[in-house]
């Protein structure tokens, strides 16, 4: 009896029916199986390796077995084998090109066929070998040759070719064959050659070939089997068809094929695809509440994964946190697959700190973190900048001996570069060696935005050093990176040096390349060589962006030149380049500081027909130019329509308007917006007080000035010198010198923080008390003034020597005369304190020969053609919103 078992289980896996290939693939599905377990404990084998050997391996037990049949067949025996011959024959002769196994995989050349030659049993051997490497067109080379010769290929030889398309993913060549195989009426491709034409077409996501060559196989008389079911499911589940895929589980069932774990597992990464979490949980209680009778198999780990994922997806982490604990319960132990996904989806939310407690978990459960969790967390640090927490998280993954990898280092270079941190910059690059990292041209071109943020020209030209010393040439990238540092640091001469050195190593200029260097001329003010690198870039057929362009229309306006401002921007309208709000911006600034209301308007009504929208820069520009040219009804107006076109003002347009107050000498309208300003919640700055103190001035009002200094420091702002030399320049003018006085003592004093004065505080005490008559006192302050280095004005002198010639101390003016001319100040000819005026007195005086000798000194000395009797102005508020009195609205003189 068991000799008879033996018998038949060598006669079934020695057959050629149906059942023997079934049996013989079987087997050796198993031992494989079994083999690759065993190796795989001890040194892992890449799953393409495993299929390739079954599919060599049966290759080569179907080659043996009809050699073996040939041989018998050329060697009949007896009546039985005269008739089998007889048989073939016949067979042979109602045309017949198969062999007597043509119908079964791997089958062989009809007994009634001409016998391969050797020349083309070697041409089905390269096909073999060219195919097992995958040199598909070598390949397809020895199948065309075999095609030509006078013994047609086998099944065997397009199976190999089928299969070597099939895993190099050329699914139209696979079908091509297949179509071929069946047109050459040499029998049927075997189950696992269509499987793999089918799995090709999941991994393409081509599902409608993968059911359509599914719906061929019987036809071609391959028998379908669980393995050709998955792989269509599969091809569901890549594109997130759910209904498809439980309908291919459906319909297996069906057909007698009972579903297994990988079934299943697809339908649910089916569901997480889709991210219908609720449908994946439903298959999951499906596969966990099945019986021993029913064909539904336990979930493994990739199952439960599957549901986790769909989860997560679907923001329903305490429901992925439960699925982690069911498997826990059944005894399944969750992978690093598990908790990253999970992770993952926190860390892209923004949830790091949520991230980070999942990774501690993850540590805490057994399961060893890999690089990729802690990237994942790492990449959203370097998205929102925290530099400070991704350097704790690598130190921790490095404490937990996770190696990073090129990603990580780079992930961690890249926040690093985007805070211009060079120093750590360099440490990651040591950390990368000593690791055994390779740095790639990633790591280093991310690097060079630090030195190019921190405009530190030595350290990039070390990195670009050290990039070509680990054997990486730099690109046009990293030149770029060098010429714009050059402009950060406003080099023309350096820019010009790399643009030598990108010519010499062959590479050409990039839209990049000419945008820096329009950069580097217009920030050193040259705008003509600037526009000059724009034409060249045209000519080479690169578009100027709306940030080169911007940069260009600022540096000229800012020179004044608003025709050729206007000029670039009509330009880039010619080139359909969308102007940036900074643009227009940019125009009207430069027009808001000539104080050209019209042109500064036109150009806002021209940004809204572009179809920019204007922002509060560009309205609290127009509000500035109608300040500067006095105009406050228009300023007023102009607020108001930004307001209706809802762009709340910012601290910048309320200075403006309180300067055009303040111009105007306007002191109720001005804490009026000083009022508005603090009921919006902004907060006013010491421009603002300025200008409302200047308000107070302008308006002869200086006990309101003086209220409004002492209240600065009470609402959180420290007066600076204009905020002082704004009063005293209003004391001196409401004729009040002792006022003027005691504010220029509080301020030499330095007590409470108070700024020391500057030389218009000074001048103005000394002229006040000039002009109030009291030419001592006014001396004593020209004198402090000289003590302390201050610079004191040719107007402050001829205000001295006025007083005293007043008093008749003609003898005191001479001297501070002459202290003037000492000084290297031009002495004024005529006027009040000139001269000749000095001169003149003398001689009243009968003093003819020193009035002679004046007169002379006033042919050999400096002088000017006049004296003012208002100090200099040494600075103003300026800018927009600014504060100070310069030109004839305020205080600024001549010296």
């Amino acid at each position: 009896m068991a000799s008879a078992v033996v018998n038949s289980c060598i006669e079934l896996l020695t057959g050629t029916g149906n059942m023997s290939s079934l049996a013989r693939t079987g087997l050796l599905a198993a031992l494989a199986s079994s083999t690759f377990s065993v190796v795989g404990m001890r040194l892992p084998v890449p799953a393409a390796f495993e299929e390739l050997t079954i599919v060599a391996c049966l290759f080569l037990m179907e080659l043996g077995l009809q050699s073996q049949k040939k041989a018998s067949q050329a060697r009949p025996r007896g009546a039985g084998a005269k008739k089998a011959s007889q048989a073939v024959a016949g067979s042979a002769r109602k045309g017949s090109a198969a062999d007597a196994s043509a119908s079964q995989p791997g089958g062989a050349n009809a007994a009634g066929a001409v016998p391969p030659s050797p020349s083309e049993g070697l041409l089905a051997s390269k096909l073999q070998a060219a195919a097992r490497v995958g040199d598909l067109t070598t390949a397809e080379a020895m199948m065309e040759k075999l095609l030509a010769s006078s013994s047609k290929p086998s099944v065997i030889s397009y199976g190999v070719l089928i299969s070597a398309h099939a895993r190099a993913g050329n699914v139209a060549a696979a079908g091509r064959w297949l179509d071929a195989l069946e047109e050459s009426g040499l029998g049927s491709p075997n189950a696992i050659c269509m499987n793999m034409v089918i799995s090709a077409c999941a991994k393409q996501g081509d599902i409608e070939k993968a059911e359509a060559w599914l719906e061929k196989m019987p036809r071609l008389g391959v028998e379908k089997d669980i393995m050709s079911y998955n792989a269509v499911i599969d091809a569901c589940a890549r594109i997130g068809d759910v209904k498809r895929a439980e309908g291919w589980l459906k319909k297996m069932r069906e057909e007698g094929t009972s579903p297994n774990v990988v079934s299943y597992s697809s339908v649910l990464h089916a569901c997480a695809k889709a991210s219908d979490a609720t449908r994946a949980e439903a298959w999951l209680k499906t596969m966990t509440d099945g019986d021993a009778s029913s064909d539904v198999t336990a979930p493994n780990a990739i199952c439960y994964n599957a549901v986790i994922h769909a989860c997560s997806k679907t923001d329903r982490i305490d429901r992925a946190a439960f699925w982690i604990e069911e498997m826990i319960k059944q005894g399944i132990q969750p992978t690093v697959n598990s908790y990253s996904t999970i992770i993952d989806k926190l860390a892209k939310t923004g949830d790091v700190e949520g991230a980070e407690k999942w990774l501690t978990r993850m540590a805490d459960a057994g399961v060893e973190a890999d690089v990729v969790s802690y990237n994942m967390i790492l990449s959203n640090y370097v998205k929102s900048g925290d530099a400070e927490r991704a350097t704790v998280l690598f130190d921790q993954m490095l404490a937990r001996k996770v190696a990073p990898n090129t990603v990580c280092f780079n992930l961690m270079i890249n926040i690093h570069a985007r805070g211009g941190d060079t120093a750590s910059i360099w440490k990651r690059l040591r950390e990368m060696r000593r690791c055994g990292v390779q740095a790639d041209k990633v790591s280093f071109n991310t690097a060079i935005k630090g030195f190019v943020k921190s405009a530190d020209m030595p350290g990039a030209e070390r990195l670009l050093q050290e990039m070509r010393a680990q054997g990486l040439q730099p690109d046009v990238f990293v030149f770029n990176a060098m010429l714009t540092v050059s402009a950060r640091l406003k080099d023309l001469g350096r820019a010009e040096k790399w643009l030598r050195r990108m010519e010499e190593e062959g590479l050409d200029l990039d839209a990049g390349s000419y945008s820096a260097m329009i950069d580097v001329c217009s920030q050193v003010g040259d705008t003509q060589r600037a526009e000059q690198w724009l034409k060249k870039m045209e000519a080479q057929g690169f578009q100027a962006s709306t940030t080169t362009f911007s940069i260009l229309v600022q540096a000229v306006a800012k020179l004044g030149d608003m025709a050729g401002a206007e000029r670039l921007l009509a330009r880039m309208e010619a080139g359909k380049v969308d102007a940036s709000s900074s643009t227009y911006n940019a125009l009207i600034s430069a027009c808001a500081k000539r104080g050209d209301i019209e042109r500064a308007e036109r150009w806002l009504t021209r940004m809204a027909t572009a179809g920019t929208l204007a922002d509060v820069a560009s309205y609290s520009a127009v509000v500035h130019a109608c300040a500067k040219a006095s105009d406050l009804p228009r300023a007023e107006r102009w607020v108001k329509t930004m307001e209706t076109a809802g762009i709340e003002a910012n601290v910048v347009t309320y200075n403006s308007v309180i300067n055009a107050c303040a111009r105007c000498g306007e002191a109720a309208r001005a804490e009026g917006w000083l009022e508005r300003m603090l009921a919006k919640g902004i907060a006013p700055c010491v421009l603002t007080f300025n200008s409302l103190i200047n308000a107070c001035a302008k308006a002869g009002d200086v006990a309101r000035a003086e209220r409004w200094l002492s209240a600065m420091p009470e609402r959180g702002v420290q007066p600076d010198d204009v905020s002082y030399s704004t009063v005293i320049h209003a004391c001196s003018m409401k004729q009040d010198p002792q006022r003027a006085e005691a504010w220029l003592e509080k301020m030499r004093s330095g007590v409470g923080g108070v700024v020391k004065p500057t030389a218009f505080c000074y001048n103005s005490v000394v002229q006040a008390w000039a002009r109030a008559g009291d030419a001592a006192r006014a001396a004593k302050w020209l004198t402090s003034a000289a003590n302390v280095d201050v610079e004191v004005t040719a107007a402050s002198f001829s205000a001295v020597v006025a007083a005293y010639m007043r008093s008749s101390g003609l003898a005191e003016a001479e001297r501070w005369l002459h202290r003037m001319i000492a000084a290297g100040l031009p002495v004024p000819l005529s006027g009040s304190g000139s001269i000749e005026s000095l001169a003149s007195a003398w001689e009243h005086r009968g003093e003819k020969a020193r009035a002679s000798a004046l007169r002379k000194l006033g042919t050999e000395v400096p002088v000017s053609s006049g004296a003012s009797s208002r100090p200099s102005r040494q600075r103003g508020g300026g800018g927009n919103g600014g504060s100070g009195y310069s030109g004839r609205g305020g205080a600024s003189g001549r010296a």
